[in-house]
């Protein structure tokens, strides 16, 4: 099973992601990356006085049906990658969605910019 250590995921295959930050986000695009600020639910670590404190930071004041719910969308756009990459394997442009697997987002896609990206790595000169 996969694991997380010291800003390194590690994979069951034994391969290993070097990240940044210390966590993964998904967009409803089904797109990767990292997530480096922990600003919606964290745990807020402070010295005062000489001790240690740790307060949980909730600036939105989020309620836990609205984290649960929050839980639940970013699960779902999880679960949606992975019948992605089974219909469309990984090489297929088609596995990154404009809507949800399950079309649940209501054409929100539609009213996104759509940008052209170059490819990671290009030789492009500045």
């Amino acid at each position: 099973m996969a694991e997380f250590k010291r800003q390194t995921f590690q994979l069951s295959t034994g391969k290993q992601i070097r990240l940044h930050g210390n966590s993964f986000f998904i967009n409803r695009n089904l797109e990767i990356g990292e997530g480096f600020v922990p600003n919606v639910f964290s745990l807020f670590e402070e010295q005062s006085d000489g001790k240690p404190s740790s307060t949980v930071s909730n600036p939105h004041k989020l309620t836990p049906e609205e984290l649960g719910e929050l839980a639940d969308y970013n699960i779902r756009l999880w679960l949606d990658l992975k019948d992605s990459i089974r219909n469309s394997g990984i090489n297929n442009p088609k596995v990154f969605s404009r809507e949800s697997i399950r079309g649940t987002d209501n054409n929100i896609a539609d009213s996104i910019p759509k940008y052209k990206r170059e490819k990671p790595n290009s030789n492009k000169e500045s």
